[in-house]
């Protein structure tokens, strides 16, 4: 079977751009070669090639909440053009069109809720009991099921898709109901979108066959939905052609064959002069800069700190806010003045913090900007290590820290590899294995002006200069001095050695992947089912309540990542630098990875979708000619 897949998948097309998705229209499709120009629009009502005995014409029924559920859609209608070819696509969201209130408002309100946590994680809780279930069953059934059997009857399907969990019960009573009118067979079947944990409303009994990706959901489906064994398919998450083209064509991620590959994936997406560093892809969706440029700073910071050589490629999307940040932010002036900081005792947290606030600030360094915050840092005599320390804001997607009645720290461990605070909070300078800047300066010596620099004493030495700064007695001009001496050290020892690259909205997710070491994502299912595709390591920073916890499971128990609250970008960063300085384990949590991946799932749901609904097809012409 995957000997005839991969025939197909080489010479197939590599996009399928659907098209009124809001209105029910037909989508439409391109190949490599047409790109460029616009595809032709399909009639919703053209039928498949009566020359090609494979041809199907399918309906998907999905919903704009979320970008996973049409990208899973696109992903199999590929694969359907790539296995059967001739056939045609429609993608229908029915409970916009035909729902009734709130449920024809979900799209309108998703924004919303994603964006308010604390609400979604309400309305989560209370739809997935089971007394809710009930309640919109019957509801969503008597209030749409005419509409919805009149509309699929309408479009004539040979096929019906669901990757929706609002897209289940509805369409398998109005399938069931078209079939007793017709006297044809219409089969559908469910692929289930989530990974880690799933709402109770994707299970439906009536469907030819259940699609999971992992063995969470198979049991949710036998618990909840009452899913015969027999009708669940364990699949993975359909995922977009490109990924199972270079999973291929990357093989095993650390073999040298693997290396050399990402070398030219590096080149061709124009990082030549960095295709022999480290490499770290940082991804959050369009919510905003805050927490995101947080992550980024922390990182570089973290970086410098520990001497790495790296470059970071943050994915802004359509957040032009935080592109045009990073474009004009002072990355130069900002490691001076942070390695000045840090000599002067501030904590790496304490910089991250106060740095990205200046970040976020659409603004040309200076006073207000990165650099003004940093003069503050510095100029501050009172600014000691640890001072601005401690637990960081309560986070609802992560347990937060704290201490019992007797003042020990105790931490919440509902989600494994969780931290909410900075990793570093109640441990010394040492315990925790961050490096002092002057320990980096101690071996090099530094005269007071430019004209001394061959006459250096021991009186003059950044070492004395330190020790001078750090007495009671030390004056303005040794300050200076010292501040000086630690800007030209650390341009010798980290300059041009951490490099971050914005990028805007991009299409070739797949090949950046391939080039990176290591993803900073939220925990959605697609983009960690990417990820495992192509043996990436996933650090995972966020999450929704409810919908994408059992994400998080999936990875930390999978041991291909872990979780860091965004809150803490101290300990994303210390986390991303320690598997990035460790080789081995780095190859460790790519071979977890690569056991998860799934990189074929799409081509292998067509597959059985595709056989199945010919041979009802021809079941079904068969009566049709015979009466």
């Amino acid at each position: 079977m995957m000997d005839r897949i991969f025939s197909s998948l080489s010479s197939g097309p590599s996009l399928t751009d659907w098209s009124g998705s809001d209105d029910g229209k037909t989508n439409t499709t391109a190949s490599p070669e047409a790109t460029a120009e616009p595809a032709a629009e399909p009639s919703s009502s053209a039928a498949p090639s009566v020359a090609d005995k494979k041809s199907l014409k399918v309906l998907f029924l999905s919903s704009d909440t979320g970008g996973g559920h049409r990208a899973s859609a696109t992903s199999l209608a590929q694969q359907f053009e790539n296995l059967f070819p001739g056939s045609t696509y429609e993608l229908c969201d029915i409970v916009q069109l035909d729902g009734p209130p709130p449920y024809n408002m979900l799209v309108k309100s998703y924004k919303h809720l994603s964006a308010h946590p604390h609400q979604w994680k309400l309305v989560y809780s209370v739809s997935n009991t089971r007394a809710y279930e009930m309640l919109a069953d019957v509801h969503m059934k008597s209030a749409m099921e005419r509409a919805v059997r009149k509309r699929i009857m309408e479009k004539a399907p040979d096929v019906v898709v669901s990757v929706h969990p609002l897209m289940t019960n509805v369409p398998v009573l109005a399938c069931s109901n078209i079939t007793k009118e017709t006297g044809k067979h219409l089969p559908i079947f469910t692929v289930c979108t989530d990974l880690g944990s799933a709402h109770s409303m994707w299970f439906a009994n009536g469907v030819e066959k259940l699609f999971v990706a992992s063995e969470a959901i198979k049991s949710l489906a036998m618990q909840r939905g009452k899913v015969p064994e027999e009708k669940i398919v364990m699949s993975g998450l359909p995922i977009r052609y490109d990924f199972s083209i270079q999973a291929t064509n990357m093989g095993e991620r650390h073999c040298e064959g693997g290396r050399e590959y990402q070398r030219k994936v590096r080149t061709e997406l124009g990082l030549e002069e960095y295709k022999e560093r480290k490499c770290v892809l940082v991804m959050g969706g369009g919510e905003g800069c805050g927490r995101l440029s947080n992550i980024v700073d922390g990182l570089y910071l973290q970086f410098v700190e520990r001497n790495i050589e790296a470059l970071i490629l943050v994915v802004c999307g359509r957040n032009e806010e935080l592109k045009e940040s990073l474009e004009h932010r002072n990355w130069e002036e900002l490691r001076e003045k942070y390695v000045i900081a840090r000599n002067r005792g501030a904590d790496l947290d304490s910089c991250i913090g106060l740095l990205s606030d200046a970040g976020c600030i659409g603004g040309t360094p200076g006073d207000g900007g990165v650099a003004g915050q940093l003069k503050r840092i510095i100029s501050s005599p009172s600014f000691g290590l640890g001072s601005l320390t401690g637990t960081t804001p309560n986070d609802v997607f992560s347990p937060s820290k704290g201490s019992d009645a007797g003042g020990a720290p105790y931490e919440a461990t509902s989600l494994p590899g969780t931290r909410s605070t900075s990793p570093t909070a109640n441990v010394t300078q040492e315990e925790r294995g961050v490096y002092h800047m002057s320990s980096l300066l101690n071996n090099l010596d530094y005269s007071k002006s430019e004209d001394d620099k061959n006459t250096t004493t021991e009186e003059n030495t950044l070492p004395a200069v330190v020790a001078a700064t750090e007495s009671n007695n030390s004056s303005e001009y040794e300050t200076e001095v010292l501040n000086e001496a630690v800007i030209t050290a650390s341009n010798s020892l980290v300059e041009h050695h951490v490099k971050v690259m914005g990028l805007g909205f991009i299409t070739n997710m797949a090949e950046y992947m391939v080039a990176a070491d290591v993803l900073v994502s939220k925990a959605g299912p697609g983009t960690i089912a990417e990820a495992a595709s192509l043996s990436l390591p996933v650090m995972l920073t966020s999450f929704l309540p409810g919908q994408e916890e059992g994400n998080v499971d999936y990875v930390v128990q999978g041991e291909f990542g872990t979780f860091v609250s965004d809150s803490d970008p101290q300990g994303i960063s210390d986390v991303v630098a320690s598997w990035l300085t460790d080789e081995q384990k780095l190859k460790h949590l790519s071979a977890n990875a690569k056991k998860c991946g799934a990189p074929d799932a799409a081509a292998e749901i067509v597959e059985a979708i595709g056989e199945s609904a010919l041979r009802w097809k021809n079941i079904n012409d068969s009566k049709h000619a015979k009466s």
